[in-house]
């Protein structure tokens, strides 16, 4: 069941959905022991998708960002650690598909072009695992504020900071890292992407994960003293990366969408089962004939198509004209509605089915502690509405100045 070059749309969701079929027995343990999902991503290995997103000619299933988002939300319903944790994966390889990056000039001692095909070829023929470190302790995904820094040497760069929130960091084989230059004093400061390999020298991450949703992200605490980087891992260009994040919203705030769909999914899957075979208290008449149970179940569903539809149309969007303002305000439209859905969904779903449905022999508890994290996951709520009204204001949010980041 491995998909590549050759594999279509319907396939490829296909296999996502016999993914998630095998995560979701699993995914109550890696939840409860806070562990990384070793299995699931054995299986992700397996089904050649890390490379989803690499294009055909290189090997991969060259996936479009509506059929990612739709993957994602498929593999979401069976674990949504695992989704999300693979995600952080493909955000680091996502930007790099862009065919307008052929335009970008060489850079020292290696072309752009020359540097994807080799994040692909370690995707697609060594089948490794990549990781995105960019948030920090205190400052959050805010590529303009952060402190970890990084200079030239000879042959290449060492770099210095701390960082947190890094998803799978620990078991990537690759992460890659964001940092500010030692001689940067601009007031929009320059910040560039470098691929850190695991087990580098100067590389310290804390095993302290223990939080209430999305536990089995593994999202550690990273530490790096004096860590070398070859000139040859510079992601991109130097200097590149808040202008990529300012105008690029698909990757790095909507590709985590079809997460929160598939969280909202699985709930309202698990609701109509749980209520369809059950009575009412003390009757032997189907709770599924009570007019208010109808009419709970019809706004869940309501809820969920709503976010369902803006997700896929801003997913479209991004294929068709990406890094558009248009695109770019769906895009952080989308990401408020589908987290703002999952999350009263997942509520109204523990109204409905009751103190039953609430014990952790049953996956219910769990998708409301993943659905309520999706608020804070870049960009935040509160960020993507702020972005939304700039951009009705005329503000150039296109900008890093002009943006959040």
């Amino acid at each position: 069941m491995e998909i590549g070059p050759e594999t279509t749309p319907d396939r490829l969701l296909e296999v996502a959905h016999d993914l998630a079929r095998r995560f979701a027995p699993r995914a109550a343990e890696y939840d409860r022991q806070g562990k990384f999902p070793k299995d699931n991503f054995n299986d992700l290995r397996d089904a050649g998708f890390l490379g989803i997103l690499v294009p055909r000619e290189h090997g991969g299933a060259g996936a479009s960002f509506l059929t990612y988002t739709r993957a994602l939300e498929r593999l979401a319903m069976g674990d949504a650690s695992t989704a999300l944790a693979f995600n952080m994966h493909n955000l680091a390889v996502g930007p790099l598909t862009d065919p307008r990056l052929a335009e970008l000039p060489d850079r020292r001692g290696q072309s752009v072009r020359d540097f994807c095909a080799w994040v692909f070829k370690e995707c697609v023929a060594g089948r490794k695992l990549f990781a995105t470190a960019a948030s920090e302790p205190g400052i959050g995904y805010r590529l303009s504020r952060i402190h970890t820094r990084y200079k030239r040497v000879e042959g290449g760069f060492t770099v210095n900071g701390v960082k947190s929130f890094v998803s799978i960091g620990s078991h990537a084989d690759y992460c890659v890292v964001a940092a500010r230059s030692e001689r940067d004093a601009g007031d929009v400061p320059g910040i560039s992407f470098l691929v850190i390999e695991r087990g580098s020298p100067g590389v310290r991450i804390d095993d302290a994960w223990d939080t209430l949703g999305m536990r089995a992200t593994c999202s550690n605490t990273m530490h790096l003293e004096d860590c070398f980087v070859p000139s040859d891992r510079l992601y991109l260009l130097e200097a590149m990366a808040l202008y990529k994040s300012a105008r690029e919203a698909h990757w790095h705030v909507g590709s985590c969408n079809g997460v929160y769909l598939g969280i909202a999914s699985a709930v309202l899957e698990f609701v109509t089962g749980y209520l369809g075979g059950r009575a009412k208290a003390g009757t032997q008449e189907p709770l599924a004939d009570d007019a208010m149970i109808q009419h709970r179940i019809g706004k869940m569903c309501t809820d969920l198509e709503a976010a369902r539809s803006v997700v896929y149309e801003a997913a479209r969007m991004a294929d068709e004209a990406p890094g558009s303002l248009e695109t770019n305000v769906a895009i952080h439209r989308a990401k408020y509605m589908v987290s703002v859905a999952a999350c009263d969904i997942s509520a109204d779903a523990i109204r409905v089915c009751g103190g039953g449905a609430i014990f952790k022999s049953r996956p219910l508890e769990r998708y409301y502690r993943d659905a309520i994290c999706c608020s804070v996951m870049p960009a935040s709520n509160d960020d993507c509405l702020t972005y939304v009204g700039k951009a009705q204001l005329g503000i150039d949010v296109m900008s890093p100045r002009g943006s959040y980041w």
